[in-house]
């Protein structure tokens, strides 16, 4: 299943881009996630892996994640590693003017469970929740929030 969704932040290019790309960041508007590891913005480079801590019911669970597109301030994807849960997401950014940025999120996700809801529910829940992140993301630039 694809979702997209974009969202304008009144920050510039390069700021957006580095507090995205920040793996301590990812915690701040990610939902669920507690803690993530992965190279600095500055040694980062396609093949590199983050590592997200997530919350669940049943705890805290690890992913894995490989850098599959890396250009500064431009673009960023994402592909998952572990086993069952597939996921790829790409945010493309893009200079507005009066120097805001428009981010772009176009994200491939498989859901993985017992009990599976019918597509168009899946995809209504998944483009919700992309949606809350990048409304988070946002709230978090324009806060102030340093972008180093």
């Amino acid at each position: 299943m694809r979702v997209h969704a974009s969202i304008l932040v009144q920050r510039p290019i390069a700021a957006v881009f580095a507090y995205l790309n920040t793996p301590a960041h990812l915690s701040c508007w990610l939902a669920g996630v507690v803690r993530a590891d992965g190279p600095p913005p500055e040694d980062q480079e396609v093949g590199d892996t983050v590592v997200l801590e997530h919350r669940s019911r049943l705890g805290h669970v690890r992913s894995t994640w490989e850098v599959t597109a890396y250009e500064p301030p431009r673009s960023l994807a994402l592909r998952g590693l572990d086993n069952d849960a597939g996921a790829e997401v790409r945010w493309t950014l893009e200079g507005a003017p009066a120097g805001a940025t428009r981010i772009w999120v176009e994200a491939d996700l498989t859901a993985v469970g017992f009990f599976q809801p019918a597509a168009p529910h899946l995809a209504d829940l998944a483009t919700r929740q992309v949606q809350a992140d990048l409304a988070s993301l946002r709230h978090q630039l324009e806060a102030g929030t340093s972008a180093s």
